[in-house]
């Protein structure tokens, strides 16, 4: 084995004969200037060689768009780390202010964040500010400096705090008038304990609200206390622009009348997203007198909660052309509610919407739901009423009557094909006598009819006299849903009893139906024999006075209360999955 300071030896099968004497008979400085030259050439030829490789042989302006997709927003180290790959990637990054915009990050140390700012040039800035992202502690006075020296040139401005967090935020608002680049501006969950500065001057959000935005195209208030006047007289006329509205509020200071919304919506003519959650309320003399219609030309999608009386009078003074979408969520347990007021509102809101083929009924969890389309698709209707609650035992509750009668004058879903029907008996049971048969005589061109965990009874009651009666000679009318082809039912023995009957009703008038039933896990039956459900099931069909559920409870699903989870989202879902 060789020693460390043993004389080297070089192969002369891997380098010239000549260089090898020339290494060998080199003094020790000598052999330090070959180094330098032989590392600057290695270095030399490596540039070269990845001149050669897939990354570098693209154009800037692709590496470019790469680099903006690659890049993750509000991350400067990502960016710091392709700027170090070679000189080329760092050349274009350093002159790319737009990556810069994208990777600004005001959790980052105030002399970086600073640098960063510097590098974005004067491209619009995109600012986002989450005091629960605030691991740092230097967010604040990075915004704070943002808002003093660059809040003309937001184009997007992203602020939502809670507390006494965003103090400082407002004691360092500026007197600037115009933001002449903000396109969109979020405000959540500020609530500012300073509603105004010692001066006499507006808090947040209304001091923002205030500015002048011409370019203005979307704007969310959420959980804020903002002053409405200032929206009507101040932001509206002057954000004429403005396509996008969403306002979600948790405070009662915050809530307009339907008055002040119209005044507000008449001078937003662009409007084409609008979504009002718990934001308007029925004023006192919002009810006296009609209001003007408010022409909102453009406007496809709609969503709103609010109360029956204030959402009644809030669609009923819209026009509205081009509306695709309206999602309403309306509280059935108010003292003054009104459902045929409500349902006339949504008749109106909706009679330019393109007819719908599919419609859901659906209760559950004090929730009920009537939807037709399913969440993804358009035209789309839903509307969702909460805190219904059935009384037990059951009182008059006209509520019911309206809804159903109200679901067949809305104009849209005239052309409904398919119905999926969920509603206990402890609903259907508050209905006036003649409701079902109102409301199959409105929507004539069902052909599918379906069943969800509760099975509409007195609905196929209807369907069975009327096919009954006209066998009998009885019936002078038309006949109901002549167009029914098809039946979908879970698979329980005293259900299909109930739909042989009906569609051996049917039959004897000309107009059967095939059945298809939908398997489901049910516990084994232990009922009286099939026989003896019949007959019982004839005899309730054929009473004149209907008490209660045929025969045993349990041959049907009654009680209102029959899922696992009392969420309203899982009865959203299985809508939305069943209308897919």
């Amino acid at each position: 084995m060789e020693s460390l300071y043993d004389t080297p030896t070089i192969s002369s099968a891997t380098l010239n004969e000549e260089f090898v004497w020339i290494v060998a008979a080199a003094d020790a400085e000598e052999l330090d200037q070959m180094l330098q030259v032989f590392h600057s050439a290695i270095v030399c030829v490596s540039q070269w060689r990845n001149t050669f490789a897939p990354a570098a042989c693209l154009p800037g302006d692709i590496l470019l768009l790469v680099f903006e997709h690659a890049l993750p927003d509000r991350d400067t180290r990502m960016l710091r780390s392709l700027s170090q790959v070679c000189r080329w990637w760092r050349s274009i990054i350093l002159q790319a202010p737009l990556l810069w915009r994208k990777a600004l990050n005001l959790a980052d140390r105030s002399a970086w964040f600073s640098e960063v700012l510097r590098r974005t040039c004067a491209v619009p800035l995109e600012v986002f500010f989450d005091v629960a992202e605030d691991y740092t502690g230097y967010a604040i006075p990075n915004l704070t400096a943002v808002m003093i020296d660059n809040l003309w040139r937001c184009a997007s401005l992203h602020i939502e705090g809670y507390g006494d967090d965003i103090e400082e935020i407002v004691s360092s608002r500026t007197r600037i008038d115009q933001v002449p680049l903000l396109c969109r501006l979020l405000i959540r969950n500020i609530s500012c304990s300073v509603p105004s500065t010692p001066d006499g001057e507006a808090g947040i959000p209304d001091s923002f609200l205030s500015v002048l935005a011409p370019q203005l195209t979307s704007l969310h208030l959420e959980g804020c206390t903002f002053n409405w006047d200032i929206v009507h007289t101040r932001l509206a006329p002057r954000s004429p622009l403005l396509s996008s509205l969403f306002i979600r509020s948790f405070h009662i200071q915050s809530a307009a009348t339907v008055a002040q919304l119209l005044s507000v919506l008449e001078l937003l003519p662009n409007l084409k997203d609008l979504s009002l959650q718990n934001s308007f309320v029925s004023g006192e003399t919002d009810g006296d007198v009609p209001f003007r219609k408010v022409l909102l030309s453009q406007l496809t999608s709609l969503a709103f909660e609010s109360s029956t009386v204030a959402g009644a009078i809030f669609l009923a003074a819209l026009e509205l052309p081009s509306l695709a979408k309206l999602e309403a969520a309306v509280d059935i347990g108010q003292v003054s509610t009104n459902v045929r007021q409500f349902m006339e509102g949504v008749h109106l809101a909706t009679c330019k919407m393109a007819h719908l083929l599919l419609l859901h009924i659906c209760y559950g969890h004090r929730i009920l739901i009537f939807q037709s389309s399913h969440y993804h698709r358009f035209p789309r209707l839903r509307v969702t009423f909460m805190n219904w609650s059935l009384h037990s035992p059951p009182i008059s509750d006209i509520r019911c009557t309206d809804l159903i009668r109200g679901i067949a004058d809305v104009a849209l879903l005239r052309s409904t094909r398919e119905v999926k029907v969920s509603l206990p008996f402890s609903f259907e049971r508050c209905l006036a006598l003649d409701t079902w048969t109102y409301f199959l005589g409105h929507l004539k061109l069902i052909s599918l009819i379906s069943f969800g965990a509760h099975v509409p009874i007195l609905l196929l009651r209807t369907l069975f006299l009327d096919a009954y009666h006209r066998h009998e000679g009885l019936q002078g009318q038309s006949q109901l849903l002549p167009s029914l082809e098809q039946v979908a039912m879970p698979s329980t023995p005293e259900l299909e009893v109930l739909i042989d009957i009906l569609v051996e009703a049917r039959s004897r008038v000309g107009t059967p139906f095939a059945i298809s039933p939908i398997s489901r896990m049910h516990p084994r039956r232990t009922g009286p024999p099939i026989e003896v459900v019949r007959e019982l099931m004839l005899e309730w069909l054929t009473n004149s006075v209907v008490d209660g559920i045929p025969g045993d409870s349990v041959w049907f699903v009654d009680d209102e209360i029959t899922d696992s989870d009392d969420e309203l989202d899982e009865l959203l879902d299985d809508i939305d999955s069943d209308s897919e």
